[in-house]
């Protein structure tokens, strides 16, 4: 599979679990905590892109959400690109077992393991350090997201 360095396509997915907690990865260099995602191969669209890399980092089969937020970015010196943010909910099924394309998906359990993942309640997310995220807005938009799921009718009230 070839990525598309040339336009520098991403996709970042917000997954978000029955508890209202996202998913986030660990990076190490600069250390801070980001969403799974990455690049776009060649000839491949956003949604399908979203379900590849959802499977090939966290080895989950969830249905994709809404699109959240798009936005241009800067790949390189003097290249942008464009980066779209999908929803992503996760029933309890789907955390079960976590195998990825890499292995196990390592979840945080305090000890030094690269990758890491672990579960973010949008409280520890709020009361962390502003650099502990990439992007820094990432508390923001899951709390929007939480609060707009709040604020719609159930089903019974639609009906």
């Amino acid at each position: 599979m070839t990525l598309d360095t040339q336009a520098a396509r991403q996709v970042q997915l917000l997954v978000v679990d029955t508890q209202g907690r996202l998913l986030l990865k660990r990076e190490a260099s600069p250390p801070h905590w980001t969403l799974l995602g990455g690049a776009l191969a060649h000839d491949e669209d956003y949604p399908a892109a979203a379900i590849r890399l959802l499977f090939e980092e966290a080895g989950l089969t969830c249905p994709l959400g809404p699109l959240l937020r798009q936005c241009a970015h800067t790949a390189k010196v003097g290249q942008t690109g464009e980066e779209r943010f999908f929803l992503v909910r996760c029933p309890d099924t789907q955390l079960d077992t976590h195998d990825n394309a890499q292995g196990r998906l390592m979840l945080d359990d305090g000890r030094d393991a690269t990758p890491c993942y672990a579960w973010w309640p949008l409280s520890e997310m709020q009361s962390s350090e502003s650099d502990t995220f990439a992007p820094s807005w990432l508390p923001e938009l899951l709390a929007s997201v939480l609060f707009s799921e709040m604020m719609m009718p159930t089903s019974a009230a639609r009906l």
